[in-house]
């Protein structure tokens, strides 16, 4: 019996309103399996996406396409599309190592044969002088079909590229409840929020509860794994590019209702609703749409190096 999107939200949500969240997500890992394994979700997840106000106005800001899934006072709920390299090669991060801070993160993959990871130990060392961060491996895996995994506040971990279109849904929460939880999910606070976080950084007690990224992110260079005090973001890509593969992704995962996607392209910028609509001709034709990979994501320095390129800065590891 399909129980429908909403009725894991509402289960998810509960369970994070009633337990601290390392609790929270330990009891989160059945019902999100659950939620995986039933294929009408993920394209209940996509129809809502792609029929919500100003889906298809988007630009491609990286090589991920993201679609929300929920977003309250207790849990963010996303799901990621993680699209091949244009040679489908798989040695290839996707993004510098990086943790994610105070936030804990659990994923499950609902779609594809996945992506491989590596995941670091907590207690790395930044020497404040060269940047040169001494980091050992926790542990290597594979990410294919309905694997559920979990990692902790400030563990560094790196994904490499898949070899085919994979999905996975990333539930995540703060380590700790925090009364700033329903004022972080309001609209406005949200809109203004880098100006917001810079005021509350200089009140007494409440710097400790902001996720402050700085020192979130490493890469090889040579023989060591270095810092970064900065993150490296991917250049913005373009709105033409992020269309055609929101509907490489739909003809890939057996997306069906055209008829109601036309009524909803109808409202967009001629551009985008011509655009929409031959990609929706040339699916019903029969026609194989092609993932595109934006030109501007591709070999950007400290975010994709090969695995040989880990090997040599962490060759102990290895």
């Amino acid at each position: 019996m399909n129980k429908g999107l909403d009725h894991y939200i509402t289960a998810l949500t509960a369970t994070f309103k009633k337990n601290q969240p390392r609790i929270g997500h330990a009891l989160s890992k059945d019902l999100l399996l659950e939620m995986a394994k039933d294929k009408s979700i993920l394209l209940e997840i996509i129809d809502r996406n792609i029929k919500s106000n100003g889906f298809f106005l988007k630009e491609r800001i990286n090589p991920v396409i993201a679609m929300s899934i929920a977003d309250n006072p207790y849990i963010t709920l996303v799901a990621h599309f993680w699209m091949p390299l244009p040679d489908r090669a798989i040695n290839i991060t996707h993004q510098s190592i990086h943790h994610h801070g105070r936030l804990l993160l659990t994923s499950v993959a609902p779609y594809g044969p996945g992506y491989a990871s590596i995941i670091f130990k907590q207690g790395f060392t930044i020497d404040p002088k060269t940047e040169i961060t001494a980091i050992e491996i926790d542990k290597e895996y594979k990410n294919p079909l309905y694997n559920i995994e979990y990692i902790e506040i400030n563990t560094p971990h790196v994904v490499f590229y898949p070899k085919e279109l994979s999905v996975t849904y990333a539930l995540w929460t703060y380590d700790e409840r925090s009364a700033l939880d329903k004022i972080r999910k309001n609209p406005f606070l949200q809109k203004n929020k880098k100006r917001i976080l810079k005021f509350l950084n200089y009140l007494k007690g409440i710097r400790p509860k902001i996720n402050t990224i700085e020192y979130f992110d490493f890469f090889p260079s040579g023989n060591n794994i270095l810092a970064m005090k900065d993150r490296v973001m991917y250049p913005v890509g373009n709105n033409e590019n992020f269309v055609h593969n929101v509907f490489y992704i739909l003809q890939h995962v057996g997306y069906t209702d055209y008829i109601g996607l036309e009524k909803t392209l109808i409202s967009y910028p001629d551009k985008i609703k011509q655009q929409g609509l031959n990609l929706i001709s040339r699916i019903e034709s029969g026609e194989q749409i092609e993932d595109i990979f934006d030109p501007i994501h591709l070999n950007i320095e400290k975010i994709n190096f090969s695995r040989e390129d880990l090997k040599q800065g962490i060759s102990k590891q290895f």
